[in-house]
């Protein structure tokens, strides 16, 4: 049996949102196809029901439900007459119109409120269940519930400012969680961050439940990684070393957000120098299939011959500063 989603985008990239739910869905095995694409907003079909924690890993996402009725019939009126009763349980609902106004808010709740059953209570504010309405080339009724929140609001508690011991060049934890989700791990599963700064990607990875592992050259740093998972109840494995530690280690996928080229991160060594040497030590450890995720500002930096690039996504940071994400994969 089919089901069909309804994703809400945030706004920052939309493009990243949109790969990382499908990169996602398709690492948990959900088999994705997109029905619908307006932008921010994205449908989803899927081979079954999706589970609440995997909802719970989408960092670019504001907010999925679960599709109800689709089609391009435009007007609400007919679609009313057509579809059965919404049952939403004994829960409290609202209903909120998602696309521009092509109707007033008080006729889409008065028109569909008429296939709410009578039990069901109003309540406007902190409602149990929203009825979704979007009209766009398609007209999509959609259930949202609190079963399907995403990380999109809740990560923010990671963010630098929260966090005891930040760097002032740490990646938005969204950003962070995309890109993990963007290296076909699951649950259980291991990546590396051999460049782990003040630990941003651990803090995501072990919030999914993703077994982590943080390198970083400067002492300072692997205790402040350390001091920051111990301030969100969190645990992974960080040590000091160099880029050469990671052969210690086994791993499913590299995700991280190397030096900017400061001398302070390197040791001395340049960018250009550490990027190529980690490529080929990479490439000596890592299968075929798996992937390296990495924000960096030159991307020519990391061309390998053993890693295909999939994706490319740039996040612009500020005028001088443009940082490219890009998704390789060993062939």
């Amino acid at each position: 049996m089919k089901h069909q989603y309804l994703f809400e985008l945030g706004g920052e990239n939309t493009e990243l949102g949109k790969i990382e739910a499908i990169e996602l869905l398709s690492t948990e095995h959900y088999e994705p196809t997109i029905t619908l694409d307006e932008n921010a907003i994205i449908a989803i079909k899927v081979s079954k029901v999706i589970k609440s924690k995997v909802v719970r890993r989408l960092g670019m996402t504001k907010r999925v439900s679960k599709i109800f009725y689709k089609d391009k019939e435009r007007n609400l009126e007919n679609i009313v007459n057509e579809i059965p009763q919404i049952d939403i349980g004994q829960n409290t609902f609202a209903i909120r119109q998602i696309s521009k106004k092509t109707m007033s808010e008080k006729d889409v709740a008065t028109t569909l409120g008429r296939k709410i059953p009578n039990h069901n209570k109003t309540r406007l504010e902190r409602p149990e269940v929203k009825i979704l309405y979007y009209a766009g080339t398609e007209t999509i009724i959609s259930i949202w519930d609190q079963t399907l929140e995403t990380y999109y609001k809740r990560c923010l508690k990671h963010h630098i400012k929260n966090r005891p011991f930040f760097s002032p060049i740490g990646i938005h934890p969204r950003i962070a969680r995309s890109m993990i989700n963007l290296a076909n791990c699951s649950e259980g599963e291991t990546m590396i961050d051999p460049f782990c700064g003040t630990g941003g990607m651990l803090i995501e990875a072990r919030d999914m439940k993703i077994n982590a592992i943080g390198i970083d050259i400067i002492r300072k740093m692997v205790n402040y990684s350390i001091g920051n998972l111990d301030h969100y109840g969190l645990k992974a494995k960080v040590v000091e070393g160099d880029i050469e530690s990671s052969k210690e280690y086994q791993f499913k996928a590299v995700v991280t957000d190397p030096p900017y080229g400061l001398s302070t991160t390197t040791k001395g060594e340049g960018v250009s120098e550490l990027m190529k040497r980690s490529m080929n030590l990479f490439n000596k450890t890592m299968k075929k299939g798996e992937r390296i995720v990495m924000a960096l500002s030159n991307p020519e930096l990391v061309k390998n011959p053993n890693y295909d690039e999939i994706y490319r996504f740039q996040w612009y940071i500020h005028k001088s500063l443009t940082r490219n994400i890009l998704v390789l994969e060993k062939n």
